[in-house]
């Protein structure tokens, strides 16, 4: 992985569920991380491997859904053999509607996890 997040910025992510209660286009994402067409937001976090946010891989954005990804995983992805996962160093916490591959459907949903 290219720009491992430091503690520091996993720590001022909220712990696994505690923003349950926000609707999806309202959750902020505090990290993205992305390789190629492929693309992690993370929400919240575990304070160990595991990440809750939105996945959209392969610029797919039927297949895009909320779940949990894993920290180990994207610091051992190679796309095609050699392009790592970049955690993006000029991201800015933003809500889920800011962000332009956040599906238009979901944003007038409660799509709450």
């Amino acid at each position: 992985m290219i720009n491992i997040p430091t503690m520091e910025q996993l720590n001022k992510l909220p712990c696994l569920y505690e923003t349950e209660h926000i609707c999806s286009e309202e959750k902020i994402v505090h990290l993205h991380f992305t390789a190629d067409r492929c693309h992690w937001w993370a929400i919240e976090w575990d304070g160990q491997n595991t990440f809750f946010g939105y996945v959209l891989l392969s610029g797919w954005n039927h297949d895009a859904e909320f779940g949990y990804f894993n920290l180990s995983e994207l610091l051992d992805i190679k796309v095609g053999g050699w392009l790592e996962v970049l955690n993006n160093p000029f991201w800015i916490p933003k809500p889920m509607k800011e962000i332009a591959l956040f599906p238009k459907a979901f944003r007038s949903q409660d799509l709450s996890v």
